[in-house]
C-alpha cells in the first residue's frame, strides 16, 4: 500500500518519542480495497497535547475528543489518542471520552469491522474484528453487536447503506435488522447530518441500496409526509448523478407529487434553497402538461430554465412516466436549441439603454415593452433584431400615448 511520505513522518516522530500510532479508519479501507483514500487518519498512544508539542504547526482541531491535525508539507493529517467512549445518551455523541494506551481498545469503538483495522508502513494490518475477511465477502457488519453500536449512533444505520451503495455490498442479516428494529432513532439525528447521509446514497452507484431507505423503514422516520413504500427506488440509477435529478426521481418514484408536500420535505431536511428551488421547478414540470408549440417551448425553456427543463424531460423519459408526446417534445427542444434562440431579456437584441437614447423615459414602462418585445421574439425568434425592434418599441410607445389621450379625454 502507497503511504504518502507525510503519513511516515509524522508516524515515524511519534515513535522517535517513545509513542505508538497507526494508520487507522477509512483510509486503510480504501487502501485495501485499491482506492485512493481522500484523506489520511492516525490513531495514536499519545496525548493530545504532547502532539501538539511535537508538532509546532499543528491544529488543535478537537482537544476534547483527542483530535489534533497535523500539518506537514501542506498536507492535513488527522491525528486521534487512542480512546473508549462512554455512554451515548443522545444517540450521537459519547457522554465521556477516556483516553487510551491500547489500540484494541480503540478500534472496538468504531461502527463496522471494515472500518475497524489499523496499518502501519512495517507491521502491517492490526485486525482483530475481521475486517478484511469482510471486505473480501463485501459484507458491511459491525463491531461487535450492532444494537449497541446503532444504539450509540443512529447515524451509523445511514452510513451502512451509504457504504452499501457506494461499494456494491451487502449489509449483514443481524446487522439489517437491528437497522430497522432502531430505525426510529434516526429522528434525534440532525437534519444536515441526514441529508448529508442521503445525498451520497442518491447519488451512488449501487442502486440496491437505495430500496434498503424503505425496507429498513429509516425512510418513514425521515420524510414527513406519505409516500408509497412500494416504490422501486432502483429505477433512480438511471437517472443523471445529479442531486436534484435524484432527488426529483425519488418524490415521483415514492408518489409525493404535490409541490407543497415537496417543499415541506425539502425545507426540513435543510436543502439548500438553490437544491430545494431547483427540485421544485422539475416537479413541476413533471405534474403539468407538456408544451406542444414552438412557443410554447421557447416559453417553458425561458421560464423553467434550459437545464430545469431538459432534466425534467430526462426524468420523464428514464422512469417511463406516461407523458403524451414525450418524443416529439424531446425532438422539437433538441431542433429549438440547435436554432439559438432568444430565451432570456438579456439575450434580446435591443435594451434599456438603447430605449432612452431612442426617447423613453426611465421607469417601469421600460420593462414593460421590453418585456412585451420579448414575448414577440420568443413567438418569432426572427424578430430578435435591432432595427425591428426598435420599429415595434415606437408602434408600442405611441399605442401607449393614444391610450392614455383616451383615458384623460
Amino acid at each position: 500500500m502507497h503511504i504518502p511520505d507525510e503519513v511516515k513522518t509524522i508516524i515515524g516522530k511519534l515513535e522517535e518519542n517513545g509513542h505508538s500510532a497507526y494508520i487507522v479508519g477509512g483510509c486503510v479501507r480504501d487502501m485495501l480495497l485499491g482506492l485512493d483514500p481522500k484523506d489520511f487518519d492516525v490513531c495514536t498512544s499519545v496525548r493530545p497535547e504532547t502532539v501538539l508539542e511535537l508538532f509546532p504547526n499543528s491544529i488543535p482541531t478537537g482537544l476534547k475528543h483527542g483530535t489534533v491535525t497535523v500539518v506537514v508539507n501542506g498536507m492535513h493529517v488527522e491525528v486521534t489518542t487512542y480512546r473508549i467512549e462512554s455512554e451515548y445518551t443522545d444517540h450521537r455523541h459519547p457522554d465521556r471520552v477516556v483516553f487510551s494506551d491500547s489500540l484494541s481498545e480503540d478500534l472496538k469503538r468504531r461502527d463496522f469491522t471494515i472500518n475497524a483495522m489499523a496499518y502501519h508502513p512495517v507491521k502491517g494490518i492490526m485486525d482483530p474484528f475481521g475486517g478484511m475477511e469482510d471486505l473480501e465477502n463485501r459484507i458491511i457488519r459491525t463491531v461487535g453487536s450492532p444494537e449497541e453500536r446503532f444504539g450509540e449512533d443512529a447515524l451509523r444505520m445511514l452510513r451502512a447503506i451509504r457504504f452499501q451503495a457506494c461499494y456494491g455490498f451487502s449489509i449483514d442479516k443481524h446487522t439489517f435488522s437491528a437497522i430497522t428494529a432502531f430505525s426510529e432513532n434516526i429522528g434525534v439525528i440532525s437534519r444536515e447530518r441526514i441529508l448529508e447521509e442521503l445525498n451520497r446514497i442518491l447519488t451512488a452507484s449501487y442502486p440496491e441500496a437505495f430500496n434498503n431507505l424503505i425496507k429498513t423503514r429509516l425512510l418513514n422516520h425521515i420524510l414527513p409526509v406519505p409516500f408509497s413504500e412500494a416504490a422501486d427506488l432502483t429505477q433512480l440509477i438511471k437517472l443523471s448523478e445529479e442531486l436534484p435529478v435524484r432527488w426529483s426521481g425519488l418524490f415521483r418514484l415514492t408518489g409525493i407529487h404535490d409541490i407543497d408536500d415537496i417543499r415541506t420535505t425539502c425545507s426540513g431536511l435543510k436543502m439548500s434553497n438553490k437544491l430545494k428551488n431547483e427540485i421544485i421547478r422539475i416537479s413541476i414540470l413533471l405534474n403539468g402538461q407538456l408544451p406542444k408549440s414552438p412557443f410554447m417551448i421557447r416559453k417553458t425553456l425561458s421560464d423553467a430554465g434550459t437545464d430545469t427543463f431538459i432534466r425534467a424531460l430526462g426524468i420523464m423519459k428514464n422512469l417511463r412516466l406516461d407523458i403524451t408526446g414525450l418524443p416529439e417534445t424531446e425532438e422539437a427542444v433538441s431542433r429549438i436549441l440547435s436554432e439559438k434562440p432568444c430565451l432570456s431579456l438579456k439575450e434580446l437584441a435591443i435594451n434599456g439603454r438603447d430605449l432612452i437614447q431612442a426617447g423613453f423615459k426611465p421607469g417601469t414602462q421600460l420593462g414593460t415593452v421590453l418585456d412585451i418585445l420579448f414575448i414577440c421574439v420568443l413567438q418569432n425568434p426572427a424578430l430578435n433584431r435591432k432595427d425591428i425592434l426598435m420599429q415595434f418599441a415606437g408602434i408600442i410607445r405611441q399605442q401607449s400615448g393614444s391610450m392614455q389621450e383616451k383615458s384623460r379625454s
